[in-house]
């Protein structure tokens, strides 16, 4: 008989392609992967796929498969119907991913207590994305979850500041680098270059230098502020230089407008969505962040790994913990557009700059390995473990 332990993920659509359901996956995939889970994912609606793969073993299905979103009624089935979820396949923990989805679980924490649950929060405490429910969500969360995993320290302090009832269920876990091979590659193809003969510049014209900025085309993203830092820089810094905003969204039509009335529309590249994101990096030699606010800016995380230097607004939450300001990339103050063109400008105009910065991309990247995160991981779920469980049902 197996002695696995049976952890299921409860998520609100893994068919999505988003940082949430990246992260779902790359942390269900290591616990299967490590033989000691049994792992399952259930989606709450939408199709049982995912964009990115999932392990073999995982199995997944979707409460709702053929709707998007629910309504009034079936929000309120939906607490019976997840109630009746855990009393039939009995796991070990179950996960709620995003604090917005432990709602539901209002009736299987206080019922079904052979069952621990872990609330997975995604974004930071500061904001509800205009959802208001979510702070409920996690009111709920602080008094019933048996453990809440936040992504940075940063994150737990808003926790503890907002909701200090949660202070002894919380701990920290970053997201796992997706692209964690890419560093070993680097490295090696750096030390094959360095051993390789000079090579003899070419005659043609130099191609431009790419700062490059990734995620959804919205307000959070803050690609406005971007656009205005960018036509701020004086010309002769940025001459020879793109930006190029990979992603799509709601605001790709203002943000051509802006672009065109900044006068900085030649400058700028809006590819839209990239199925490889590894491409964006390996052709870039910037990376810049301009978010609003991030649940823990795993873009940054990418960009490293693959040995480009970043530029992040110190939003909350998460860049501060990834970023060393002056060492691999530069942070400046939470929406100080002047501030960021400034360092910007600064960095465009000074390849010496760059190039130190560029050498030190892999400072303090192996907190987010595979090796780190997945230790962290197992110490949360053995930490679960208790002496003796209520067992109402």
């Amino acid at each position: 008989m197996s002695t696995r332990k049976h952890i299921l993920f409860y998520t609100g659509a893994q068919s999505r392609t988003g940082g949430t359901e990246r992260a779902c996956a790359d942390t269900a995939n290591m616990l299967a992967a490590s033989g000691d889970y049994q792992v399952e994912v259930v989606s709450e609606h939408g199709p049982a796929d995912s964009p990115y793969p999932l392990h073999e073993d995982i199995v997944h299905e979707s409460l709702y498969p053929k709707r998007q979103h629910l309504g009034a009624l079936r929000g309120v089935l939906l607490f019976l119907r997840l109630f009746w979820m855990v009393l039939r396949k009995r796991p070990d923990v179950v996960i709620v991913v995003e604090s917005i989805g432990f709602l539901p679980f209002l009736l299987p924490s206080y019922l079904l207590r052979r069952t621990r649950y872990l609330c997975w929060e995604h974004f930071n405490a500061t904001s509800d994305l205009g959802v208001p429910r979510r702070n409920a969500a996690r009111r709920l969360a602080a008094r019933r979850a048996d453990r809440i995993v936040v992504l940075s320290h940063e994150d737990r302090e808003y926790w503890e500041q907002l909701l200090p009832q949660s202070t002894e269920r919380l701990s920290v876990v970053p997201n796992l680098n997706p692209l964690e091979h890419e560093i070993l590659q680097r490295q090696a193809r750096l030390q094959d270059a360095a051993a390789a003969p000079p090579a003899v510049a070419p005659s043609e014209t130099v191609a431009p230098k790419v700062a490059v900025a990734v995620g959804r085309l919205t307000h959070q993203k803050g690609f406005d502020l971007l656009l205005e830092a960018w036509a701020a820089i004086p010309a002769e810094s940025r001459d020879g230089w793109v930006l190029r905003i990979v992603g799509e969204g709601d605001a790709r039509e203002a943000l051509e407008a802006q672009a065109e009335r900044l006068g900085i529309t030649r400058q700028i590249q809006m590819p839209g969505q990239c199925s490889d994101i590894r491409r964006e990096y390996a052709a870039a030699d910037l990376f810049v962040l301009s978010s609003r606010f991030e649940g823990f800016g795993l873009v940054l995380v990418e960009a490293l790994s693959c040995g480009v230097p970043c530029i992040s607004f110190a939003c909350p939450a998460g860049p501060r913990e990834i970023l060393k300001h002056g060492i691999n990339g530069y942070l400046v103050e939470q929406g100080n557009v002047a501030a960021f063109s400034q360092q910007l400008g600064a960095v465009l105009g000074d390849d010496e700059v760059l190039a130190r910065l560029r050498a030190n991309v892999d400072y303090g990247l192996e907190r987010f390995s595979r090796r780190t995160v997945e230790a962290s991981w197992q110490a949360v779920l053995e930490g679960l473990e208790a002496p003796a469980l209520l067992r109402v049902i």
